[in-house]
């Protein structure tokens, strides 16, 4: 079969009776697309242990003490994280163009090397990080580092839902979470051990340990195939039904395999029906339904008031009454290694046994309930200077209290919104729009992030236990949105077209 060999099938009947047998469980199939999605989702351990790593390094005296003076180390520190944020926000939004469109090759750039491209950015963006001496370098290297990151936050999970069958689609995309987790957790131990130094490898070196990861990560990429579903769109069909049958570990004529392969091709044949890709068509139709849904999800996600707890996770310990640096660091990585069970639980029982909209649900109420606690504990027991913006803490229960539900939070958080807010988006939009609805999804996340990145110190200096108050009553926010989305466990790509009423 060529790539211009048009499959005759019947949409409806495929999407209604077809899929269920796809749905069953094969042994095959789970090792060989596990192994796929995991090499993939290394790139989530970079990501996360810049996190993690970033953390943890910017309070060390040997690192301030080079970059930063006493006047200006707050704004400074505010903006390398910003400006991370904001080229991560223009990498994620230009990853639909890398993923799905027309440049100076006259072939498309597959989701396969837009993750390889990301991964040599990072690398580029690491090695100015590790050689800074002075700012200019390490704003450079932030600034690549960032592009880097937008670009992988699209394509690996738009990879992992082009190759995932219906019934594990969920877990296998929370790999890129679950890796993330597992990174910051990484990434705040090593800062942890390396916080004890007094020179210049206190912060090097973490970055030297991450440029060497990503560096293996981009290395095994080249091993892995091309989702069939990009292969087929691109006229490469019989490549495409071979990958297919490559990942579910069987020939190409089995049964399975004809009925995903003539699945895909008849969802891609009507797409193509539909005339030239473009942005625009996200909003119209059908579509528009789509990406309001998926734009909810990713904004709701940085109000929970997680990219603020990951962020500043030291500095609030060191808030709720803990005595140095080391220590917070230490009770940050407890938090990501409860946040990394948390994920892998949620991954293994829970995000397709489930269903999307009850991991939603519940995460929302209780990331509500331990915002409200802590900013109640920050507002009844504790003492703001209102010159140097030092919090003293004024009972031991109220910072047992506050740690506890930090602890609450960051896992309930990795549970639910962490695992799910990256599934929901990635397989909501069809072949024909996927790269560019997750290329805005993620782009607004990351636009976001910045936003509250930015305002949270400015917040806090006004009132800290306000801060929370606000997460908490955005996360009721979150609650009642999500009660109106549509569920969509166990569907396969195809049949979302149905859910959403194109066909």
């Amino acid at each position: 079969m060529d790539g211009s060999t048009k499959i005759q099938t019947d949409p409806i009947r495929l999407a209604d009776t077809e899929s269920v047998v796809l749905q069953q469980p094969r042994a095959g199939v789970r090792k060989a697309v596990y192994l796929s999605a995991l090499v993939a989702a290394l790139g989530g351990f970079v990501c996360g242990y810049d996190t993690g790593a970033v953390s943890g390094i910017l309070p060390m005296e040997p690192f301030a003490s080079r970059f930063f003076t006493k006047d200006n180390v707050n704004y400074l520190q505010g903006l390398l994280l910003a400006l991370f944020l904001m080229t991560a926000t223009i990498g994620a939004f230009f990853s639909g163009f890398f993923c799905d469109f027309d440049l100076i090759l006259k072939d498309r750039y597959s989701r396969k090397y837009s993750i390889v491209g990301a991964s040599i950015l990072f690398c580029i963006g690491i090695l100015f990080e590790i050689i800074g001496y002075n700012f200019a370098l390490l704003l450079v290297g932030r600034l690549v580092s960032g592009l880097g990151a937008g670009l992988m936050t699209n394509a690996i999970p738009l990879y992992h839902s082009e190759i995932a069958p219906p019934d594990i689609r969920g877990r296998l995309i929370s790999l890129f979470t679950l890796m993330g987790q597992l990174g910051q957790v990484v990434g705040y131990f090593f800062t942890f051990g390396t916080s004890y130094l007094t020179d210049d490898w206190s912060w090097r070196a973490p970055w030297i340990f991450q440029i060497f990861v990503c560096a293996i990560f981009g290395c095994t990429l080249l091993a892995l195939p091309f989702s069939p579903r990009w292969l087929i769109d691109q006229g490469r069909s019989q490549e495409g039904l071979e990958v297919l049958a490559e990942l579910n570990q069987t020939s190409t004529d089995d049964p399975m395999v004809r009925k995903e392969f003539d699945e895909i091709v008849a969802e891609i044949e009507f797409e193509r029906s539909l005339g030239e890709r473009t942005y625009a068509e996200l909003f119209v139709g059908a579509n528009l339904k789509r990406t309001v849904l998926s734009f909810f999800i990713s904004i709701s996600t940085s109000f929970t008031g997680s990219v603020a707890i990951w962020y500043y996770a030291p500095q609030i310990f060191l808030n709720a009454g803990l005595s140095d640096l080391s220590s917070s660091i230490a009770a940050t990585g407890g938090s990501g290694l409860l946040a990394l069970l948390a994920s892998a639980v949620s991954l293994q029982w829970c995000i397709d046994a489930w269903g999307r909209k009850p991991v939603f649900l519940s995460g929302a109420a209780v990331m509500g309930i331990s915002m409200f606690v802590v900013g109640a504990m920050f507002q009844a027991y504790t003492i703001v200077d209102v010159e140097t913006g030092d919090v003293t803490i004024l009972n031991p229960h109220a910072r047992n209290t506050i740690m506890a539900f930090i602890y609450i939070f960051t896992a309930t958080f990795a549970f639910s919104w962490g695992i799910a807010s990256y599934v929901y988006p990635a397989e909501i939009f069809n072949m024909r729009t996927r790269a560019k609805g997750l290329a805005l999804t993620y782009g607004l996340n990351w636009g976001f992030s910045i936003l509250i990145t930015y305002c949270v110190p400015l917040f806090i200096a006004h009132t800290v236990s306000g801060v929370y108050f606000f997460f908490g009553a955005c996360c009721c926010i979150c609650f009642v949105g999500v009660c109106f989305i549509p569920e969509t466990k166990g569907k396969t790509l195809e049949e979302m077209e149905y859910v959403f009423g194109a066909k």
